[in-house]
C-alpha cells in the first residue's frame, strides 16, 4: 500500500478511485525497480564471483602477514641487543680514547720539558716556543687530578713547576732578542721572534711592540723627508710638501704591504685593524709636524687672510697669480690624502674578512679615519683652498675682462675663451684634489661667477653699444634721398653689438662643453675615491651648472630682439616707408612701368644688402639665423602697417604680391631656416587685395579655405578689403565671415 494513504477514511466513490490510481502508480513504479534490479543480475552474479575469489587469496595474505610479523619483531629485538652493545663499545671506546690522550698529555709535558731544555740550551728558540705552546694548551688540573692515581704524581707536579720556569725565562728571552734586533735595525731577526709572541700567547704584546717598531721607521723615514723638502729646490720646489705627504702614505703603504702577510698568518686577520689604527696614530703625529712646517714655510694663514680682506682699503691687493703652484700644492695634498685613505678603508677589512666580519671593519675604518687629526687637518686645509681659489677665479676673471680684446676675425672678444679657460683650470684643479666638497663649492663659485660677473658684464656691453639718439633712421633717410646726415653713427655701435651677441653664443656653446667634461671629470674622481655616497651631491652641482646655459639662451633672445629694435629696425625703418611714399592705384601703364622699375622692392633688397653684408660677416652662423627671424618677423609687422596707410586698386594689389614674393625668395635665400611663415599675414593680405570682387574672399575663407589657416581676424579681413578703393564699403560690411 503506498506510504500515506488511509483507507479508513475513504467515503466516497471518488475517493476509491482516486486510492486506486496512487495504488497503480505505485505499482508500476516498484515493477520498474524490480526490472532494473533483474537487468543487473548478470553483473552482480560476476561481482559475486570475483569476491569469492578475493576470499580465498585474502586467507593466504593474511597468513603471509602473521609471518612478516614474527620475523620483524625477532628482528627488532636482536636490533635492541645488538644496539645496547654498540653503546657499551662506544662508551668504552671514549675511555680508551681519553686514557690514551691523557697518557700522551703526560708524554708530551715530559717531552716539553726535556725539549724545552735542550732547545734553550742550543737556541733553537722556535721548538722551545713549540714544546711551551704545547704545556700552555694542556689542562693542569685535569692531568694532576689524573696522576693521584698513580706513581706518575709527583713526576708531573715537578714537569709543571719546570715549564713554567722555562715560559718565563723564554718569554724574557724572546722581548729582550726582539727589542736587540729592533734597536739593530736587524729585519730577519725581528720577523723571527715577532712569530714567537702568538706561540706564547703574547699576541697583544707582539703586535703592540711591532707596531711601535713600524711607527719608529715611519717617524724616522718622515723626518729625513721633511728635512730633505726643507732643502729642495728646482722644478718640484713648489709641490714639495705634497711630495712629501705622498712619500709619507707611500712609506706606511709599503710598511703594510711587506708585513700583512706575515701578521695574518701569525696572528690572524682580526688583528689588521689594530695595526692599521696604531699606524694610523703615528701618520697623525708626522702629518701634524709636516703640516705645521707647512704653514709656517708657505705662510698659509697670511695668505688666507690677504685674501679675505683683499677688498680692503688699507690691505693691497695680492697678485692672483702668485697662488697658482700654492693651490695646485694644497689640492695634491688632499688627493693624496683621500688615495691613503681609500687604502685604510681596504687594509682594515683585510684579506680573509667576508660577511658581519667584513662590514664591522669597514664601519671602524670609517670612524678610524673621521677621528683621525689627518681627517682634521686636511679638512681645515681644503677649507683654505677653497676660499683662496674662488678668490683666483674671481680675480684673475676679472683681470682677463679687463685685458680682453677682439680677436683677429673681429667676431668674439678674447674673455670668453680666456674666462672659461680659467673657470675650467680651476674646477679641474678642484676636482684633481679628490674632495667631494671642494669640487661642489668650486662649482658653485664658477656658476655664481657666470651667472653674476660675466652675465652682468655682458649685459653692459650691449648697453653701451646702443645709440642715445636716432641717428641711425635719419642717416639711411638721408641716403635714400641722396642726402648726408649732419650727425652719424659713432664707429663701431653696430659691431660692438654683435660682437657681443657672438660672445653670449660663445659662452653657451662653451658652458655646454665645460659640463660635458666635468661629467666626465666627475665620474673619474668617483673611481679613484672608491665611493658613491656623494655621487648625487657632485652630480647636482655639475647639472646646477650646466643649467646655466639655458640662461644665457634667455638673454641671447632679449639681446637680440634689443639689437634688431634699437639699431637694425632704425636702419630699415626708412627702407620700408618708402613703400607707403607712392600710390598703389596703379593704370596699365604704371603696373608696366613698375615691373621694370619698381619703386620699393629694389631699393628696399639694396639697402638690405648692405645691412645684411655687416652683419653677417661678423655674426656667427647660429646667432645669424635667430637674429634673421626676429628681424624678419619685425619687419614684416612694419610692411603691414604701411599697408594700411595706403589705397590699393586689382593692379595695386597684384604688384604687391609680385613685391611679397621677390622680398619671402630674398629673405629665404639668406638663411637656410624656414622663414616663409614669417610673412603668412602679408601673403594673405596680398591675396586679399587681389580680389577681383568682394565675394570672391568666399573662394578663400571657410569651408573652401582647405589647409589655410587664416594669421589674419575677421575685422582685418574687412579692414583690408576697405584698402581698395574699387570695392564699395556696404558689399564688404555686409560679408558673414
Amino acid at each position: 500500500m503506498p506510504e500515506g494513504l488511509d483507507i479508513s477514511s475513504v467515503a466516497c466513490l471518488e475517493d476509491i478511485k482516486s486510492c486506486i490510481a496512487r495504488i497503480e502508480q505505485d505499482e508500476e513504479r516498484l515493477e520498474a525497480e524490480l526490472n532494473a534490479v533483474m537487468n543487473q543480475q548478470e553483473h552482480l552474479d560476476t561481482k559475486i564471483g570475483a569476491f569469492q575469489q578475493t576470499l580465498s587469496s585474502l586467507a593466504t595474505m593474511m597468513n603471509d602477514a602473521q609471518r612478516l610479523s614474527r620475523v620483524v619483531r625477532s628482528t627488532a629485538h636482536l636490533a635492541e641487543s645488538v644496539s645496547s652493545k654498540v653503546k657499551l663499545l662506544d662508551l668504552a671506546k671514549g675511555r680508551v680514547y681519553e686514557a690514551m690522550k691523557r697518557v700522551d698529555d703526560v708524554m708530551d709535558l715530559k717531552n716539553c720539558v726535556d725539549g724545552v731544555c735542550t732547545s734553550l740550551q742550543s737556541g733553537d728558540y722556535e721548538k722551545a716556543a713549540d714544546h711551551i705552546h704545547r704545556y700552555l694548551t694542556l689542562d693542569e688540573c685535569f692531568l694532576k687530578e689524573t696522576a693521584k692515581e698513580s706513581e706518575e704524581a709527583g713526576g708531573v707536579q715537578s714537569a709543571f713547576q719546570q715549564l713554567k720556569e722555562y715560559e718565563v725565562q723564554l718569554k724574557a728571552i724572546v722581548r729582550k732578542r726582539f727589542d736587540a734586533a729592533v734597536e739593530l735595525k736587524n729585519p730577519e731577526e725581528i720577523t723571527r721572534f715577532l712569530k714567537l709572541f702568538p706561540r706564547l700567547f703574547l699576541v697583544e704584546e707582539g703586535l703592540t711592540r711591532f707596531t711601535r717598531y713600524l711607527n719608529s721607521l715611519i717617524s724616522s723615514t718622515s723626518m729625513h723627508n721633511l728635512q730633505t723638502a726643507l732643502r729642495a729646490d728646482g722644478q718640484r720646489a713648489s709641490v714639495i710638501y705634497a711630495d712629501t705627504l705622498m712619500l709619507l702614505y707611500e712609506g706606511i703603504a709599503r710598511i703594510v704591504e711587506d708585513h700583512q702577510p706575515l701578521i695574518e698568518a701569525c696572528y690572524g686577520s682580526d688583528k689588521m685593524p689594530f695595526l692599521m689604527e696604531q699606524l694610523q696614530e703615528e701618520c697623525d703625529r708626522q702629518l701634524d709636524a709636516i703640516m705645521k712646517q707647512y704653514q709656517g714655510e708657505r705662510q698659509l694663514e697670511q695668505k688666507v687672510k690677504q685674501v679675505v680682506s683683499h677688498s680692503s682699503q688699507v690691505t693691497p691687493r695680492p697678485d692672483p697669480m702668485l697662488f697658482d703652484n700654492f693651490l695646485s700644492e694644497m689640492a695634491m695634498c688632499n688627493a693624496h690624502t683621500e688615495l691613503y685613505f681609500k687604502f685604510l678603508r681596504k687594509k682594515f677589512v683585510g684579506s680573509g674578512a667576508s660577511g658581519d666580519q667584513a662590514a664591522l671593519a669597514t664601519s671602524r675604518a670609517g670612524v678610524v679615519v673621521k677621528k683621525s687629526k689627518t681627517s682634521h687637518l686636511l679638512q681645515e686645509l681644503m677649507s683654505q683652498y677653497i676660499t683662496i681659489e674662488n678668490f683666483f677665479l674671481k680675480e684673475t676673471f676679472s683681470k682677463a675682462v679687463k685685458m680682453s680684446t677682439v680677436s683677429s676675425d673681429g667676431k668674439t672678444t678674447s674673455v670668453v675663451d680666456d674666462g672659461f679657460y680659467i673657470i675650467h683650470k680651476c674646477l679641474r684643479r678642484s676636482f684633481s684634489s679628490c674632495s667631494v666638497d671642494g669640487a661642489c663649492a668650486m662649482l658653485n663659485h664658477s656658476n655664481t661667477l657666470l651667472m653674476t660677473d660675466h652675465k652682468d658684464a655682458l649685459k653692459t656691453r650691449l648697453k653701451a653699444s646702443y645709440p642715445t639718439t636716432s641717428y641711425a633712421g635719419m642717416e639711411w633717410a638721408g641716403v635714400l634721398q641722396g642726402k648726408y646726415p649732419t650727425t652719424i653713427e659713432p664707429e663701431g655701435t653696430l659691431s660692438t653689438s654683435l660682437v657681443v651677441l657672438n660672445d653670449i653664443e660663445v659662452t653657451i656653446n662653451n658652458i655646454q662643453k665645460l659640463t660635458k667634461s666635468l661629467q666626465a671629470e666627475s665620474t673619474k674622481l668617483m673611481v679613484q675615491i672608491g665611493g658613491s655616497s656623494s655621487e648625487a651631491k657632485l652630480d647636482s652641482c655639475v647639472a646646477d651648472l650646466g643649467s646655466s646655459a639655458a640662461s644665457f639662451k634667455e638673454l641671447r633672445e632679449t639681446a637680440i630682439s634689443s639689437v634688431c629694435e634699437k639699431l637694425l629696425l632704425q636702419k630699415f625703418q626708412p627702407l620700408v616707408e618708402v613703400f607707403g611714399s607712392f600710390s598703389h592705384v596703379l593704370s596699365e601703364e604704371d603696373y608696366s612701368n613698375y615691373e621694370v622699375n619698381d619703386p620699393f622692392v629694389q631699393g628696399f633688397i639694396s639697402g638690405a644688402d648692405v645691412i645684411f653684408n655687416e652683419v653677417k660677416v661678423t655674426l656667427m652662423p647660429e646667432v645669424f639665423n635667430l637674429l634673421l627671424s626676429n628681424l624678419t618677423n619685425e619687419i614684416a609687422y612694419k610692411i603691414e602697417d604701411q599697408i594700411f596707410k595706403c589705397r590699393f586698386n586689382q593692379l595695386g594689389g597684384v604688384q604687391f604680391d609680385n613685391n611679397l614674393r621677390i622680398l619671402v625668395g630674398y629673405f629665404s635665400s639668406l638663411t637656410e631656416w624656414a622663414i616663409r611663415d614669417k610673412f603668412a599675414r602679408l601673403s594673405q593680405m596680398g591675396t586679399i587685395l587681389n580680389l577681383e570682387h568682394v565675394s570672391e574672399i568666399f573662394d578663400y575663407w571657410g569651408s573652401r579655405s582647405g589647409p589655410l589657416v587664416w594669421r589674419l581676424t575677421p575685422a582685418e579681413v574687412r579692414r583690408t578689403l576697405h584698402l581698395r578703393e574699387d570695392f564699395k564699403g556696404d558689399d564688404i560690411n555686409k560679408l558673414k565671415l
